[in-house]
């Protein structure tokens, strides 16, 4: 006896990946659930990669798999050993356990898979045990999940315990007003148009002088920044280390990278005669926020740091430590450390402003993602080394520690990046 969603599908475009984490993101956050990204690699062959989501929508709730295989199969929680070893021959089933949880999480999941079905699953099929996903009846799935709440009424207790509100006794306005609020949120953040990837916002346009972007449409943008920097920064690393491999000097193959990239590739004299010259008002405002990404804005020691932030340098610094280890010689080093890195340099950006306006805000939702991405391939990274034998035990359990609650922290900061209100 219970209430599930049966689903199943294949993403359509693999590459929409971190696309659909960051909308999704948005919307389980705003919400006020809680969602972490997720990167394992398989054993005999590092270039399978489990990616996507695992979302907490609300207590009571099973937990929501949104992971996808290698090949774009949505997959859950207990075939990822399955996806990593080998393609799966047809899209496996996933579920998701509701009837412990409110009928608004319930909602929330249908209209979730109902955007990405719109959005990024085109061939995606859901089975709803509460019939909602088919005629959208709220009366229909309270009655529903009530009968089921009496039937069960032995474990009143323990979902008491869990925070879990009674809805038989709400009025259904109210209910309703609640289900209206997460179908706008659904649309605003998943399936309203995004801003294309070279816009930014205006904010003193002739032609529109008082308009001021959402603090969604600023995210859209700051999070297609994130991303263009993200794939040069990869395009070129992969670069430099061919050309490195094939005799050239570090100097050589970066000069070589920035020329593939149509970068400018300047002489000393012109860098030194940059770095003496502080006006930027000729910059644009995308290379001024990049520029902003590489900087580390606690550097100035009479500011105090973010725990959030002292919590992952703590974390960098042992893994810097495990680098140091001659001992240690895997590729799963370098993805753990560069995202320790990334956890680093994303809550550093993330918090070095309050949340005073939408710009801010929006600056740090997408340093926060770039953290929390950072974190799910560390603790990717951690599996591997554990899984070569690289570290102990011991080594395996006291990272994974502190990566659990690195976790909680960062998500708790991006729950208070989105419930701030604009001033």
């Amino acid at each position: 006896m219970g209430i599930t969603i049966h689903y199943r599908g294949t993403m359509d475009d693999v590459n929409q990946i971190e696309t659909m984490e960051d909308r999704v993101l948005d919307i389980v956050f705003a919400i006020g659930g809680r969602a972490t990204i997720w990167r394992s690699f398989a054993d005999h062959d590092t270039s399978r990669v489990v990616r996507g989501l695992i979302v907490e929508m609300e207590p009571g709730q099973d937990t929501f798999s949104l992971l996808v295989s290698p090949e774009g199969h949505l997959t859950s929680l207990f075939q990822i050993e399955d996806a990593q070893k080998k393609p799966f021959d047809e899209p496996p089933y996933c579920f998701v356990k509701t009837q412990f949880g409110s009928t608004q999480g319930h909602i929330a999941i249908v209209h979730l898979l109902d955007a990405l079905r719109q959005k990024y699953f085109s061939n995606l099929y859901v089975s709803d045990e509460g019939e909602y996903y088919e005629n959208r009846d709220i009366g229909q799935l309270t009655q529903k999940m009530q009968f089921l709440r009496s039937a069960i009424s032995s474990l009143a207790e323990g979902m008491r315990e869990h925070g879990l509100s009674s809805e038989a006794a709400e009025d259904p306005c109210i209910v309703a007003t609640r289900v209206e609020r997460i179908a706008a949120l659904v649309h605003q953040k998943l399936l309203a148009d995004q801003p294309p990837s070279n816009s930014l916002p205006q904010r003193d346009s002739e032609d529109d002088e008082w308009y001021e972007p959402s603090l969604e449409e600023d995210v859209a943008i700051m999070d297609q920044l994130r991303r263009k920097n993200d794939l040069r920064s990869e395009r070129m690393t992969r670069r430099i280390a061919e050309a490195t491999a094939a005799g050239m000097s570090t100097e050589e193959a970066f000069e070589l990278a920035m020329q593939d990239e149509g970068l400018p590739v300047p002489s000393r004299e012109a860098t030194e005669q940059y770095e003496s010259d502080d006006s930027f008002e000729s910059a644009e405002l995308e290379e001024q926020w990049l520029v902003s990404l590489s900087s580390t804005p606690f550097d100035d020691a009479s500011q105090d740091k973010h725990p959030a932030l002292e919590q992952a340098e703590s974390f960098l610094d042992h893994v810097m430590d495990l680098t140091t280890n001659d001992s240690i010689r895997s590729s799963f080093v370098s993805v753990l450390a560069r995202g320790s890195v990334n956890m680093v340099g994303g809550l550093a950006q993330a918090t070095y402003d309050e949340f005073d306006n939408n710009f801010h805000r929006a600056l740090a939702i997408t340093q926060i993602k770039r953290a929390l991405s950072g974190h799910a391939y560390a603790r990717g990274a951690v599996f591997g080394l554990r899984s070569e034998n690289s570290i102990t035990q011991e080594q395996s359990k006291e990272l994974h520690n502190r990566l659990e609650s690195l976790q909680a922290t960062i998500q708790q900061l991006a729950e208070q990046a989105w419930s701030t209100p604009s001033e």
